[in-house]
């Protein structure tokens, strides 16, 4: 079985995407980037890559700069010069965050479409008695109880994120 090397932007995202990939039965390493730093996304597949299958990096837009064009292009060339190098990589473009995702799984009408998915996702377990505190451990448990039928519905950056470890 392939191992997936996974990189995100912080650890949330990192208890989120261990969940959903534990749930629907792939093996990944999920690796932290630490913000908006395509080269160390660069340097962090290229370390990890002869352990794994396939180099997948998820960039949420949620709290990038203004110049979100000149960021994307920045990592859309760190994925280039991953696959001159021999190592098959992916940029998947999460919108907003990775939250957006949790909604789209609890059918929210429109979820990548909310300016902010956290807030929204917090209004949304108050609803329902719960208290929303952003944690590797919250995420995680999330994901494990987000329906991925729904999410792959509702979400197209969560769609093509499964359409890229392959199980749809």
């Amino acid at each position: 079985m392939t191992t997936w090397l996974i990189i995100v932007e912080g650890p949330s995202d990192k208890g989120f995407i261990e969940g959903i990939t534990e749930k629907v039965g792939i093996k990944c390493k999920v690796k932290l980037m630490r913000g908006n730093r395509p080269e160390k996304a660069a340097r962090i597949a290229k370390s990890y890559f002869r352990d794994t299958g396939k180099a997948i990096i998820l960039k949420d837009l949620h709290r990038a700069s203004r110049d979100v064009t000149s960021l994307i292009n920045r990592f859309k060339n760190i994925i280039i010069q991953l696959k001159n190098e021999g190592i098959e990589s992916q940029l998947i473009i999460v919108k907003r965050s990775i939250e957006s995702w949790i909604l789209a799984g609890l059918c929210v009408r429109n979820a990548e479409e909310i300016p902010d998915p956290e807030e929204k996702l917090k209004e949304l377990m108050q609803k329902k008695g719960k208290c929303y505190i952003k944690s590797v451990e919250t995420l995680r448990k999330l994901a494990k109880e987000t329906d991925v039928e729904k999410a792959i519905e509702k979400s197209e950056s969560f769609k093509k994120f499964i359409e890229a470890l392959n199980i749809t």
